[in-house]
């Protein structure tokens, strides 16, 4: 299991694998040796904001990557071979096949994403970075993110005009700042397409929360945090930060894309990974560090959550430990 955190360790694990980065026009392009009629991934534009990228890769072996990137992003996948599975949870995963799909990153918590050893992969993509909208002054509602996972997020679409974005930045002959403006020009003109498609499949209607009320919901989000051991029911925190269930509820579905209790399960199991990996605490410790006061409960969601034993995680966690190889 390899994981990543930010764009740097992506390019990092690249470098792992043996591959060679040189410039490119807008970019830059990473080749790799294997297998021996070569694979490679090209990336346009500002990997922190919005960029474009084109590959044709093939895993050697069975790998599974875990995702814990720090901002929320979106990814227009166009597909010409091959397939990912993506999940949160072991019993939700989806599939992104060939043709145009999209898959939104609503929240900062673990995304997996499996691919076949063997596969080839050949795929271009448009990838939007939160950043990029803050940055460029693009007004997003509050459910923005939700309402893009729910319409739009892991199904093929129709957007011909993404597309042709895209064949326009991979034909595009300008070069040092004049690409850049250019870039950002495309940047949001593909966000106007985005918005307008969420919109047009979205079922509920756009929340917004005032500037009070986001604090309180990151308040709650951080006592949550900060008692793991045992965290406070729904109605103590509601009571602690001052918020209606309801509301409150709703800040979380907006912000995180889950509910407080999924929430907290989340949070959890996360934990529960980093101290299977770096830790010597026994499985009884573990499951009291986390909130879990019943073994078999533990076991139970651990299972539930990543569809393997906490004892073959931890055995997979720290076999990545060696980064000259890709674990399966």
């Amino acid at each position: 299991m390899i994981t990543i955190h930010n764009t740097e360790e992506m390019l990092e694990f690249y470098g792992a694998q043996g591959a060679i980065r040189t410039a490119s026009k807008g970019g830059f392009l990473y080749t790799f040796p294997f297998p021996e009629n070569g694979s490679f991934v090209r990336f346009w534009g500002n990997l922190q904001g919005f960029s474009a990228a084109s590959a044709d890769f093939t895993y050697p072996n069975d790998t599974v990557i875990r995702s814990l990137f720090q901002q929320r992003y979106l990814g227009i996948g166009l597909s010409d071979e091959g397939s990912v599975i993506s999940y949160n949870r072991k019993d939700k995963q989806q599939q992104l096949r060939e043709g145009i799909n999209c898959y939104v990153f609503d929240s900062l918590t673990p995304y997996f994403m499996k691919v076949k050893g063997g596969e080839r992969l050949r795929f271009r993509a448009l990838y939007f970075q939160e950043q990029f909208f803050l940055e460029n002054n693009v007004p997003l509602y509050d459910s923005f993110w939700r309402d893009a996972k729910v319409s739009i997020g892991g199904q093929p679409i129709h957007a011909p005009e993404l597309v042709s974005i895209y064949h326009r930045i991979e034909k595009c002959r300008l070069t040092g700042p004049a690409f850049d403006t250019w870039m950002r020009g495309q940047g949001l003109e593909a966000a106007g397409y985005i918005l307008n498609l969420v919109q047009k499949y979205s079922k509920k209607v756009p929340v917004n929360f005032d500037d009070n009320e986001m604090r309180t919901i990151e308040k709650a989000k951080s006592m949550l945090k900060a008692n793991l051991e045992n965290t406070p029911t729904i109605l103590e925190l509601c009571k602690l930060v001052c918020m209606n269930k309801n509301k409150l509820q709703e800040g979380f579905h907006i912000t995180e894309g889950k509910s407080i209790a999924e929430y907290v399960r989340t949070l959890r199991m996360e934990r529960a990974l980093e101290l299977l990996e770096t830790s010597n605490l026994s499985m009884h410790e573990i499951a009291h560090a986390v909130g879990y006061h019943s073994i078999s409960n533990f076991y139970g969601t651990f299972n539930h959550t990543f569809g393997e034993t906490p004892g073959l995680i931890q055995q997979i966690l720290r076999e990545k430990r060696n980064p000259n190889s890709i674990e399966s």
